[in-house]
């Protein structure tokens, strides 16, 4: 799946086809990644929680850049595989583009935990957290009415 997460996917094996190798450009036309999430869709109609209709949707919407629609199957695969490495970290990196940052957040502070041996994830916390700490000083006060 591809998705930017800050860098923490460039050394992650995936079992993914080699076109869709995380920091490669969709090599697929729009037109026909469009046809690929409709079909996804219908599959999904009949069977809402078969798994590689759900990651084969996420997969076309990520490479079409609707991080939004990627949510929903990325979601729900996350529920039924809450400890899958590469579930969490597409999660994340799509949290993070839909500016959900306490979600993101809440991944990573997850794969801490599971993966302690990688320094890659606290690393990545500390960055997000440095991060949610400049922004909220650059936020003006709420102002009382």
């Amino acid at each position: 799946m591809v998705v930017p997460t800050l860098g923490l996917l460039k050394n992650n094996n995936s079992n993914f086809p080699q076109g869709n190798q995380p920091g490669q450009e969709a090599t697929i036309p729009p037109e026909k990644l469009e046809e690929m999430v409709k079909g996804y869709e219908k599959i999904l109609e009949r069977e809402p929680d078969n798994p590689t209709a759900l990651q084969g949707l996420a997969q076309a919407r990520l490479q079409l850049k609707d991080f939004i629609g990627a949510r929903e199957p990325l979601e729900k695969l996350y529920q039924k595989y809450p400890d899958n490495l590469e579930v969490m970290l597409v999660l994340y990196g799509t949290r993070l583009q839909t500016q959900d940052v306490s979600g993101a957040k809440s991944i990573l502070e997850k794969l801490v935990k599971n993966y302690p041996q990688e320094p890659k994830f606290k690393e990545e916390l500390t960055r997000l957290n440095q991060a949610i700490a400049a922004a909220s000083k650059q936020r003006p006060p709420e102002t009382k009415k």
